[in-house]
């Protein structure tokens, strides 16, 4: 009886093993070819698979299985494992006889000829699985991707050696069967030198060891070593109890097995290659600052890879390799500057040294596009991208992998420059690739799975994108644990996918998972921790915690002027959103300011014409549109959406955005034919590039809905805001905002219709949605308590009109500063209800406190001013009080003149409300002069 490898008690499908659930420690040999043998998979060879009878062989007929099968034909072919397998038994019990019977017949197969002039023993020792096999266990020193992955314990520490030793031992006809002995002989023969093989023997002991421990911790056949939880304060013992968390004595050991492994591997290389003199005299020991440095980065110690790779730059100033390594650390660490700094000193080299078609110049500018992308110079990073393309025609095959990596980089070019179509081709290319170089949970293809997503939630497939996101989260954990940085990057896509989708919750939990893990990571000053912070009060401010989001934003600012890199582009993104959260306040000249700051690095950093200055413009747009100052605001629309068209051209969802932001700023301006004409050229192109029923049109049905009912074409505006209620409730439900916002919009057309018990109907059913979604303290009850009341107001129930509008004042009060427009909205509803109600008095008093909101907020040059003005004065003009009415409305009118020009429909009815208070008291003459101002205005057909 002869065992052809290991195999652990539990494999070997026992009953009695199985039910007691044994774990067996000590990992004895069995009769089971591999660890799935016993299941009926046999996974090396082909016996046992079918009937157990298989594994009764004679001598002879075992022996042939080395060779070439009753066809002639070679089984390593058929079963490329099996022969290597067939070379390694141990003699168990019985005839010692036949063992060395079978022994002799293997050692004569292996002396005949195979091919290519070799033997069968010189081609399976030099040729036969070489190629996979290097490939499948190369120490990965200098692969982005290994950076702090997880270990397997087996394949990365322990295979590689023992197929080494299987492959010198069949060559220099070493008959031993167990490791220790093998590598002893070959000392003795001379393959490699005494301090190789000490070396050898303390790797493979260490291996073993840690092989045993890991199985030990998981008491089950699991290999994952997880190198990030200690070091990283980690210290959750939930990750400890689920993966085998390495300690600062077992990192110690796998740095010493890397200084073993890295020249190892590298002679063996050579060995097979034919050059065996290399092997014969290493020592195998690579202690040199760029291995230490390459060990370090692997373990995703930055500071210590800087270190050694800064020691050995001194030394040697042109290593490339080096150069490439720091690179790589300064962006990990979000120092762009000097990321890009050390690219562009490695190619300048490297163009030297070997021209402009060479690997070594391709990889070049695949990193430098990478940083330009992170930068946000889109058109440099696609200049780079296509050079490294061109390069890859000439020196690669159309099997390597670097054309994934190319295709890859191309395709999130293309999807943040808007063409979604080229972008999802790319990437697209670049999955094909990975799938077939590597299995389908790699993180290469969850690379391939995140961008795919990306791109499908930028163009708002939402089920599709969420299937790719979670599917490169799920490989990722897989080859990484839960606490690595190409994890939290999926947990921030994810985070934006359901922010998107105002699950906020969800969004919320995934940024705070990001959060945590790059705080670990890389500390409190990183980019990454600031974009974060910058996330997460976006998050809250959709929803309605405008307090918390300044929080977290004014946090991601703090970090951001903390910066390394003080040209960082990260500001100009986290200002902009400070000057949302600051208009959301109600601090006005705050918001202008932050915008203004945005635009300033943006322009500084980009130039004119970037996607980041678009949205600079449209965000200062909608500040000014909310101070009433429109003809600026309409200033900024029409430059951001000069500057989309010259990016983009027409077709393009950031245009369409840039028509539909000009749209809402002419529908203030009264002018509302051009508002109709932009907002149907954003509907046009969004139908264009999503289709008619998609879930990033629906706002523009809105949009259109809105000026229909300021054009009084109720039908119409019913139309646009029921298309948008069914493609939202398709896609998303009906609780959620998005439907609740075309409930609360239906509402609004049935109450300028006179149906107020359908009106109702809808409010409450938006009322209701919000209260759920949000609970009872957010800005959109405000608005829903807000209609409601006016809808009562409308019907003539004032009773309930005024319950319903007192219920958004605390409400307002809890989520607005003193000094927000909503709050003076509540006011200005409250007291037109007490109007109704005949009470002046207190109809005035809330009039007056909502036009000093607005004052404060505005100031006195705002159409809501002047509105205030206007309401007072009817409500002075109602008791008597003519003198202060007829100042009211005087300020009205000055306010309007100087906004809108005299021409115009309201300054008309200014000036005829004047006369009529001045003959009220009595002042003939100047009813006369106003009468006749109003007479002399000429509207605009």
């Amino acid at each position: 009886m002869i065992n052809l490898g290991e195999t652990i008690l539990p494999a070997l499908n026992i009953p009695c093993i199985k039910e007691a659930n044994f774990f067996d420690s000590v990992t004895p040999r069995g009769l089971a070819f591999d660890g799935e043998g016993a299941e009926g998979k046999g996974c090396k060879t082909p016996f046992g698979n079918r009937q157990t009878f298989e594994l009764i062989q004679t001598p002879e007929k075992m022996a042939q299985y080395i060779g070439k099968d009753e066809k002639g034909q070679w089984w390593h072919k058929k079963e490329q494992h099996l022969p290597l397998e067939l070379l390694n038994f141990t003699h168990l019990v019985g005839s010692e006889e036949l063992t060395e019977h079978y022994r002799k017949n293997v050692q004569d197969e292996l002396e005949k000829p195979c091919r290519k002039g070799f033997d069968l023993r010189r081609y399976l020792a030099k040729h036969h699985l070489v190629q996979e096999d290097m490939e499948t266990f190369n120490p990965g020193m200098g692969l982005l991707e290994r950076q702090g992955m997880l270990f397997k314990v087996k394949n990365d520490f322990y295979r590689f050696p023992h197929l080494a030793l299987d492959r010198l031992a069949l060559l220099k006809r070493v008959a031993a069967s167990d490791a220790f002995t093998r590598i002893n002989k070959l000392s003795e023969l001379g393959v490699i030198t005494e301090s190789a093989a000490e070396k050898l023997k303390d790797w493979r002991s260490i291996a073993l060891f840690m092989r045993l421990k890991t199985y030990s911790h998981y008491q089950a056949q699991q290999e994952m070593m997880n190198p990030l939880i200690k070091p990283f304060g980690f210290d959750d013992s939930g990750f400890i109890k689920k993966q085998f968390a390495l300690d600062q004595e077992v990192l110690e050991k796998i740095k010493k097995i890397y200084r073993i492994f890295i020249p190892f591997y590298q002679v063996m290389q050579e060995f097979l290659g034919g050059h065996e003199d290399r092997l014969k005299s290493s020592d195998l020991e690579d202690n040199s600052l760029q291995a230490q440095g390459n060990i370090a980065l692997r373990l995703f110690q930055h500071k210590e890879a800087k270190k050694c790779y800064k020691s050995a730059l001194m030394i040697e100033p042109g290593n490339t390799e080096v150069l490439t390594a720091l690179g790589v650390i300064y962006k990990t660490q979000g120092n762009l500057a000097k990321a890009a700094y050390f690219f562009e000193e490695a190619l300048k080299i490297d163009f030297k040294l070997y021209g402009k078609n060479h690997s070594k110049v391709e990889r070049n500018y695949t990193h430098l596009g990478m940083i330009y992308h992170s930068q946000g110079n889109l058109e440099k990073a696609n200049e780079c991208a296509h050079k490294a393309l061109k390069i890859a025609t000439k020196v690669y095959n159309i099997k390597h992998p670097a054309w994934a990596i190319l295709y890859s980089n191309l395709g999130e070019i293309y999807r943040d420059q808007g063409n979604l179509k080229r972008a999802s081709d790319y990437v697209s290319l670049a999955l094909k690739i990975d799938s077939r170089l590597h299995t389908i949970d790699s993180p290469h293809v969850a690379m391939d799975y995140h961008n795919l997503g990306t791109i499908h939630q930028s163009q708002g497939n939402i089920a599709e994108a969420d299937k790719y996101i979670n599917q490169a989260l799920q490989n990722n954990i897989k080859f990484y644990g839960r606490n690595h940085p190409n994890v939290a990057t999926i947990y921030n896509t994810l985070a934006t996918a359901y922010r998107d989708q105002m699950d906020l919750q969800k969004a919320s939990e995934c940024a705070k998972k990001s959060l945590e893990i790059n705080i670990k990571l890389f500390g409190e000053r990183h980019p990454t921790v600031a974009s974060n912070y910058h996330s997460l009060g976006i998050i809250y401010q959709e929803g309605g915690d405008v307090k918390k989001a300044a929080k977290y934003i004014t946090k991601a600012v703090s970090i951001g002027l903390n910066l390394q890199d003080k040209n960082h582009p990260i500001l100009a993104t986290i200002y902009s959103g400070l000057g949302i959260n600051y208009q959301a306040q109600g601090k006005v000249s705050k918001a202008v300011k932050y915008a203004e700051r945005a635009l300033k690095i943006a322009l500084d950093h980009y130039g004119e014409n970037h996607l980041e200055v678009v949205i600079c413009y449209s965000n200062l747009r909608q500040v000014h549109q909310e101070q009433g100052n429109l003809d600026k605001a309409r200033e900024y629309a029409k430059r951001a959406l000069e500057i989309a068209l010259n990016n983009y051209g027409e077709n393009h969802s950031e245009v369409a955005t840039c028509y539909s932001n000009l749209a809402q700023v002419y529908q203030e301006q009264g002018n509302l034919e051009e508002a109709i004409k932009y907002a149907k050229q954003a509907l046009q192109i969004d139908e264009q590039i999503f289709g008619e029923n998609h879930f990033k049109v629906a706002p523009n049905y809105n949009n259109l809905g809105t000026i229909h009912i300021e054009q009084n074409n109720l039908n119409k505006a019913f139309n646009y805001f029921n298309q948008a209620l069914q493609i939202y409730r398709e896609v998303v439900g009906e609780n959620h905002p998005h439907v609740a916002g075309s409930y609360n919009n239906l509402g609004i057309v049935y109450k300028k219709q006179g149906n107020f018990k359908k009106a109702a109907k809808y409010s409450n059913k938006a009322l209701n949605i919000n209260l759920k979604f949000f609970g009872e303290n957010h800005p959109n009850m405000v608005i829903n308590y807000n209609n409601l009341g006016m809808i009562y107001q409308r019907q003539g129930n004032l009773e309930k009109a005024a319950e319903y509008t007192t219920k958004s004042l605390p409400i307002g009060a809890k989520v607005y500063n003193e000094n927000h427009p909503s709050l003076a909205l509540c006011h200005t509803n409250l007291g037109m209800i007490y109007q109704e109600q005949g009470d002046l008095e207190q109809a005035a008093k809330y009039i007056k406190k909502s036009l000093e909101i607005n004052i404060r907020h505005w100031g006195i040059n705002h159409p809501t001013v002047a509105l205030g003005y206007n309401e007072l004065g009817s409500i002075y003009q109602k008791q008597g009080n003519l003198e202060e009415a007829a100042k009211c409305i005087n300020q009205a009118l000055k306010i309007n003149i100087k906004l809108l020009g005299e021409d115009n429909l309201k300054v008309r009815r200014l000036y005829s409300k004047l006369a009529q208070i001045y003959k009220a008291q009595g002042n003939s003459k100047k009813a006369t002069e106003y009468t006749k101002k109003a007479r002399g205005i000429k509207l605009k057909p």
